[in-house]
Formats: structure tokens, sequence, C-alpha cells
């Protein structure tokens, strides 16, 4: 009886850290995209809260770089954005998936605020692909988990592609 509960208490520890291994890895991958976000080497204007931006006469280096700000917020919803494509809720529960989605929602909106021009491309693939899961992850439950999956799992392709896309946009936007 005494060697049953050990190998279940082994389980359930080998089980937490599968679940944190993916956030301690988007920790570290939100640590190294902050303090690759240094200062920009060109000047631009920090961003407006505005709901439109007016368009200029002045023609703009192609390559301007990105506020620090903005490449913090954006930094933050790739961070999240990969935890939630790492997990697995067959494995980690539907409840972490459901906390993964929460995560990147609230990063969401002030990233793609503050996203210069530069990244607002991507930030809004990511939107709509992130739109796809939530759609699909509807009212999931761990009794319709199954019927489900299948969109699921298509949401959260498209869901890493968007991210790979914001990935790369960032490394060109936020110079360190």
């Amino acid at each position: 009886m005494t060697t049953v509960l050990v190998k279940v208490k082994n389980i359930r520890r080998q089980r937490r850290g599968r679940r944190s291994a993916p956030i301690l890895a988007a920790a570290v991958a939100l640590v190294c995209v902050l303090a690759s976000c240094g200062t920009p080497t060109e000047s631009s204007p920090p961003a407006a809260p505005t709901t439109a931006a007016a368009p200029t006469t002045a023609a703009a280096p192609t390559t301007t770089a990105a506020a620090p700000a903005a490449c913090a917020d954006v930094a933050e919803l790739k961070a999240s954005l990969e935890a939630l494509t790492k997990v697995k809720p067959a494995e980690d529960g539907v409840a972490a998936l459901k906390t993964a989605i929460d995560n990147v929602k609230s990063n969401l909106e002030p990233a793609a605020a503050a996203a210069s021009e530069m990244l607002k491309p991507s930030v809004e693939q990511v939107k709509t692909a992130f739109t796809e899961l939530q759609t699909a992850a509807d009212g999931l439950t761990a009794d319709n988990f199954r019927q489900k999956a299948p969109s699921i799992r298509a949401a959260m392709a498209e869901l890493r592609t968007a991210t790979a896309d914001l990935s790369s946009a960032l490394t060109q936007s936020c110079p360190g």
C-alpha cells in the first residue's frame, strides 16, 4: 500500500513539473526578449493612445525601431502565446488550457494598442487566430473535450504560425 502511495506521489510531482516547464520556458523567453528591447537606435515618437492614426506626408525610414513600451507589451503577448501553444489539454487538463487562454486574452489588447506600425500586421494575425481558438474552445469541458479537440488543434496550429510571425516581427522591430 505504501509503495502505491509513493508511486502516486511521484507521478503527481512529474505532472506538476511538466505543467510548470512551459510556464518557466515562457518566463525565460520573456526575460530574453525584454532584455533585447533596449533603447531604439532611431528616434521614433512614443505611441499615442489614439484610436486612428493620421497619415503623415513625411517619408519615414522603412526600418523604424518600436518604442520600448511597445516591445515589452508585445513580448508579454508573445510569451503568453508560447505558453498557450505548449499546453496539452489531454495531459495538463482543460483548466490549464482555459488559464493559458485567459493569459493571452489579458495581454492581447495592450499589445495591439501599443504595437508599432511594423508590428500591427503580426498582432492582427495573432488576434484573428486567437479568436478562432476562443471559438473552438467556447464551452469546453472535460466531458466534451474529445468532440472539440480537432477544432482546437487546428486553431492552435494557426496560432503557432501567427506566433512565429509575431516573433520574427518582434525581432526586427525591437533591436537590442
